[in-house]
């Protein structure tokens, strides 16, 4: 009878009955002790070997025995459901920043303005939704010569760790301008290269359709009426973005370099007379982080657009080509 007490204890307290577990996607089981789990790995103390490291992205799911045991390292952010004791796919989280940006802007006059930029994302292994966001107010000599907002919310389903498709809208008004309002509608799939804590590499490919809308009384009055058939013009086209992020590790990993952008090419010309052939926009910068929340930003901006104008005898370049340089502060979760 002793001896039946002395083993039911032993189980009972055995590192096995209070061990955590990792369930992997090949269908290995790992008991053990977690010691840390991050965005890009997950290390568990074995009881007959030493501690191992395994790929975040191998692992299904874990369960964490006890509960004072520190919680994953995750890249910050607000997670919208836990992590812990259900599968990764089910677990949301929510980040997000925004910059308030003094811009230097060079061109055929020079002009400051402030603007602010924000951007949040909810995600999780499927599903991500993403909407970016720019305010911009310009003036020039105490004369206001750009007032605009631009929105873009984006879908995206992913097939496996690294293949997705995005479905994206572009939405750009101008108050001051005659082609007050661009709207575009782009769908197509992407590859992540990577995308943790730290690092981001995306390509995507859409093709869509941008509108341009004029307003009434500016296409009634000038020649633009005879340009084009309509004050709303469509321009199928051919979008190819990127979103890259990643610490400088010569310097800090405080540091990190960044670039982000589409180049479009448009497919079809509503006008035989006028043909917009392709654009960039795009930036690329540095972000200097004080904690995990507050940082400093420099970056270049181009925004470049090739088109021409063809009629009769005229034939003139309408290209235009913007570089602005920002000084950024801000803010992230």
């Amino acid at each position: 009878m002793k001896y039946r007490v002395w083993f039911l204890l032993a189980i009972l307290l055995s590192p096995v009955a209070l061990a955590d577990i990792l369930w992997m996607d090949n269908g290995d089981r790992l008991t053990g002790t977690i010691e840390e789990i991050t965005d890009e790995q997950v290390r568990i103390a074995l009881p007959y070997s030493s501690p191992v490291t395994v790929k975040r992205e191998a692992v299904k799911r874990w369960r964490i025995e006890k509960q004072d045991k520190p919680k994953p390292t995750v890249k910050t952010g607000i997670t919208l459901r836990a992590l812990t004791t259900q599968d990764d796919k089910r677990a949301w989280l929510w980040t997000g920043s925004s910059d308030l940006n003094v811009r230097l802007r060079h061109n055929e006059k020079q002009t400051n303005n402030v603007n602010l930029k924000a951007e949040t994302e909810v995600a999780n292994l499927d599903w991500r939704y993403s909407l970016n966001g720019e305010y911009i107010y310009e003036t020039a000599n105490n004369v206001t010569n750009k007032h605009e907002y631009q929105l873009k919310p984006m879908l995206d389903f992913f097939f496996d760790q690294h293949w997705f498709v995005r479905s994206s809208i572009d939405y750009d008004y101008q108050m001051l301008d005659a082609n007050y309002l661009n709207l575009s509608y782009a769908s197509g799939p992407g590859y992540r290269f990577w995308n943790d804590k730290k690092r981001r590499l995306e390509l995507i490919t859409q093709v869509g359709l941008e509108r341009t809308y004029l307003r009434p009384a500016a296409y009634d009055e000038s020649i633009i009426a005879d340009i084009f058939d309509d004050r709303i013009i469509n321009y199928p086209l051919l979008n190819l973005g990127w979103d890259y992020r990643q610490p400088v590790i010569l310097w800090s990993e405080s540091i990190e370099i960044f670039s982000k952008g589409g180049y479009k090419r448009y497919l079809a010309q509503p006008s035989p007379y006028v043909t917009r052939e392709q654009s960039i926009q795009g930036s690329l910068g540095l972000r200097y982080y004080f904690n995990d929340h507050l940082r400093l930003s420099w970056s270049s901006e181009l925004d470049w657009e090739d088109a021409r104008l063809d009629d009769q005898d005229i034939h003139q370049q309408l290209a235009s080509k913007e570089w602005r340089h920002l000084i950024s502060l801000g803010a992230s979760f």
